[in-house]
């Protein structure tokens, strides 16, 4: 039925066989509407602010009219449902009590009928909404004919939507390859990396296509048929293993390199145009805030004239801003075209960067050198054997007083201090707030004043790198630690005390590259899992430290830990129920490329055991009020946490309810007087937009509401001034970087700068003392985008672990109930917050997805003519 809906709507919509359907609204006060109306959608759209819509009684009326044209042929008016979903928000009836009493209603030429459509709020809430409606006719002659007219009334409350032309449009991306045999000119000067692990050949069409799907598309030859078996073999037995291990991960990583190659090309534009800033040329990519493509500095770019299929030129990406590329070292033939013709218009293609790959293949490549993969399968025999801890650990020799209090980190920190997982990996399993960064911090402390051991500290992200290098800036001296960062780091990220600790070079305004001879000489490198694959056999730890281990998948682990051998000790850290490496090929997650090797690991009997001398689980929160880590721990981590911030405990914020201070919201009713939450929800209905066929949306009521409750945070006045919310307190957290742009943009138009706005994965190890949450989701069809490519909340327990375990002391979610109960972890987050009388906006629990609802939404839509009984050639 909805697929002959949305099929047949561009005819339905229309007026015809003389029959004319107008909505219109019904005129108070003298009052001017944004009112428009699209004949060729059949769409009805009206804009009001929550105090014009008061103004009306909390009502608005719209009429519609129903004229026969013809000439000498009468038209009957079928009795049945003119709405065809039941929202308490609507209702219909006819002012002369035919249709509503089951009565057709016979229109003369040249009459017409009139019906009322009410939309009602009692409470003036800040939603979209939409409400389809259908007529059906019949023709009174000897051989009758029936049709119907759908339409649809859209209402939106709130302020007005201010990105609306900004944010729409048809997408800029054509995706046309480039024809081959175009000669691309390198960026100027440029050093050629030495490319060792590219995809074969060979491979290149098996792996286009897919392992399984070659036989089955009758794909090439014998030869191809052999390279198939090859790679089937490599795979055995269908997961890695110690036996497998090199071919395995290099296969597993040609399939991401594809994938992401592949779609790369679909952000290809053409017929753009390029501006110039001295030796600069500025590209605007709109897509880009939504990395879409994802491209960073030190990324390349191809640009070609239009028409020119015979020169490219390559340029090296210097400055990436929220629509606009920066490019650099472009070859001088280029600039001379454009100093001729500033309007020339180009062809622009994405140039996927090769060098992390290469460092992965580079990590899987030694892991296997250096006699490392038994130790990356460890037995449950290991348990069995003898564990001596030598090295004693006073309460007076910690560095970190609150760690005595703490008994796992203390374990934990004398544990790895002892080795006693030697010689497989040590595993600190820390879930949200339990201190995870701080117990590695105390380690690596204690390591570098009881022994002489060289340390290593890695992690995936360079945020995380900070955290670290940061903690343990406070106990080194300059000379003891060096934190190393490429030159492709956004600086204006980087805490300015850390500069003095790394390879800043002041003079030249940029970080230099050091030899490997030259960190030798510090106690403790900190540095990402990537960039220390450089220095693979020419540094040369006794100790790495991988913090955040569960974000990186494997054959990144490797390229920090393929640099030791199977003397080195290793210690990884992280969380593997929150989120995880990201994966854009589903053959490469088919193979488990998305499984990172701590999450790997701890599926093992050894580390499954509990062991404390190979896995320590940091089980105290000193970051959220026990409301707010309810439900995550009941969820992820089996009632095992336990909620100890008294920071967060004594929180007045806690005792109060932030929708109560916004004007217009409907609280449900309940019988619990109940002064206030850590945790509230507020239910809106609204619609999720996005540009052209990008897969990012963004959803502007929410906007508008997350606004509210920033406004109400912010005003509110507590009797130690010291509680009153500051802008920093505050995160925003969205599953759409489309939405975070939007967002961010909504709060500073409003003076509002020092708010922070993220995505989930931009949270994940941060900590605010409010998070906001905007799900953006409104409509349930949409959630297979989400599930292609990999967004949103529903149905990612990682993301939504993470994203409800960021707050200290309020959180608030803000989405759509409708969409949120398909998915159970979400449905008992709203039904958490009706029970402490914290659920908030439109109704709820009227409008579920039942079946009974279900049953009675289909018999409305069965009542559609979806093609008319005359003039069928014409659908």
């Amino acid at each position: 039925m909805l697929w002959e809906y949305a099929n047949y709507r561009k005819a339905l919509v229309r007026n015809r066989h003389g029959v004319e359907l107008t909505v219109k609204v019904q005129q108070i006060n003298g009052h001017i509407y944004d009112y428009t109306s699209d004949d060729k959608k059949g769409k009805h759209t009206l804009k009001i602010t929550p105090e014009a819509l008061a103004s009306h009684n909390d009502e608005i009326e719209f009429k519609c009219t129903i004229k026969n044209s013809r000439k000498s042929l009468n038209i009957l008016i079928h009795p049945r449902e003119v709405l065809l979903i039941n929202y308490d928000y609507f209702q219909w009836h006819d002012p002369q009590n035919n249709l509503d009493n089951d009565k057709y209603v016979e229109l003369a030429p040249g009459s017409e009928y009139s019906v009322i459509i009410k939309y009602y709020d009692a409470n003036c809430n800040t939603l979209g909404i939409k409400l389809p409606l259908s007529f059906t006719f019949q023709t009174v002659e000897e051989n009758p004919h029936r049709f119907s007219i759908v339409r649809s009334i859209n209402i939106s409350v709130g302020v007005p939507d201010e990105n609306a032309d900004d944010e729409t449009g048809p997408s800029p991306f054509k995706g046309k390859p480039w024809p081959p045999g175009i000669k691309v000119m390198p960026p100027v000067p440029y050093k050629a990396f030495p490319y060792t692990h590219s995809i074969p050949k060979k491979y290149w069409k098996v792996l286009l296509y897919g392992i399984d799907n070659w036989h089955g598309m009758g794909q090439g030859n014998g030869n191809d048929f052999e390279i198939v078996k090859e790679i089937k073999e490599a795979f055995e037995p269908g997961y890695v293993t110690a036996k497998n291990y090199k071919k395995y991960w290099h296969i597993v990583l040609w399939m991401e390199e594809i994938a992401q190659t592949i779609s790369l090309q679909q952000y290809n534009m053409e017929n753009v145009t390029l501006r110039r800033l001295g030796n600069i040329f500025i590209l605007e990519v709109p897509g880009l805030a939504e990395k879409r493509p994802s491209v960073i500095k030190g990324d390349f770019i191809d640009i070609k004239v239009c028409g020119d299929d015979h020169t490219g030129y390559r340029g090296e990406i210097v400055k990436v801003e929220d629509k606009d590329v920066w490019i650099g070292s472009i070859d001088d033939e280029l600039t001379y075209y454009w100093s001729v013709n500033p309007k020339i218009e180009v062809s622009v293609r994405f140039v996927l960067g090769r060098l992390s790959y290469e460092r992965m293949h580079q990590g899987v490549d030694q892991v296997v050198a250096n006699g490392m993969v038994p130790l990356l399968f460890p037995e449950e025999e290991l348990s069995e054997r003898p564990v001596y801890e030598h090295r004693l650990l006073n309460d007076s020799e910690f560095c970190n007083r609150a760690i005595l209090t703490n008994p796992e980190q203390k374990i934990a920190v004398s544990k790895i201090l002892n080795n006693t997982a030697k010689p497989v990996p040590y595993i600190v399993f820390g879930p949200p707030g339990t201190g995870k960064t701080v117990t590695l911090v105390e380690a690596i402390l204690q390591i570098k004043r009881k022994t002489q051991k060289k340390i290593l500290v890695c992690a995936p992200a360079n945020a995380a790198c900070d955290v670290v290098a940061e903690k343990l800036m406070k106990y080194c001296k300059k000379n003891e630690m060096i934190r190393l960062m490429s030159r492709t780091v956004d600086m204006s990220n980087i805490p300015p005390m850390l500069l003095d600790y790394s390879n800043y070079d002041k003079g030249h305004g940029r970080f230099e590259k050091l030899p490997a001879e030259e960190l030798h000489k510090y106690r403790i490198v900190v540095t990402t899992l990537i960039y220390v694959g450089q220095y693979s056999r020419k540094l040369h730890p006794d100790v790495i430290f991988i913090d955040e281990a569960a974000q990186a998948p494997e054959p990144e682990v490797c390229s920090a830990i393929g640099i030791g051998d199977k003397d080195t000790q290793v210690v990884l850290a992280g969380d593997p129920k929150q989120l995880g490496p990201s994966v854009f090929s589903k053959e490469a997650k088919r193979y488990h490329l998305d499984f990172s090797l701590l999450e790997r690991l701890m599926d093992r009997e050894l580390y499954k055991s509990g062991d404390d001398n190979y896995i320590t689980m940091l089980k105290k929160n000193f970051r959220s009020h026990e409301t707010i880590l309810r439900l995550p721990n009941e969820m992820f981590y089996s009632n095992q946490l336990e909620a100890l911030s008294a920071d967060a405990r004594d929180d007045p914020l806690t005792r109060v309810n932030v929708f109560d201070a916004i004007p217009n919201v409907q609280k449900k009713k309940n019988k619990k007087n109940q002064i206030g939450s850590a945790l509230e929800y507020f239910s809106m209905i609204s619609k999720e937009k996005r540009q052209g066929k990008s897969p990012s949306y963004f959803n502007p009521k929410e906007s508008q509401m997350v606004f509210n409750c920033v406004q109400a945070l912010l005003k509110m006045s507590f009797r130690d001034s010291s509680k009153n919310v500051k802008q920093e307190e505050i995160g925003v957290v969205t599953p759409y970087v489309r939405q975070v742009h939007t967002i961010r943009q909504y709060l500073r138009n409003r003076n509002i700068e020092h708010v922070e706005v993220g995505t989930t994965e931009t949270f994940q190890g941060r900590e605010k003392r409010i998070i906001i949450i905007s799900t953006v989701r409104a409509q349930k069809d949409l959630l297979l985008y989400d599930r292609k490519y990999r967004l949103g909340f529903v149905r990612q327990e990682k993301r939504f672990n993470v994203a409800l375990t960021r707050a200290k002391a309020k959180l608030i979610v803000i989405g759509c109930p409708h969409v949120l109960c398909t998915d159970r972890k979400w449905r008992r987050y709203i039904e958490f917050s009706e029970e402490l009388c914290s659920f908030y906006g439109a109704p709820y629990d009227k409008i579920k997805r039942t079946d009974e609802n279900i049953d009675d939404i289909t018999r409305r839509i069965g009542n559609i003519q979806a093609t008319d009984t005359q003039f069928e050639h014409q659908q």
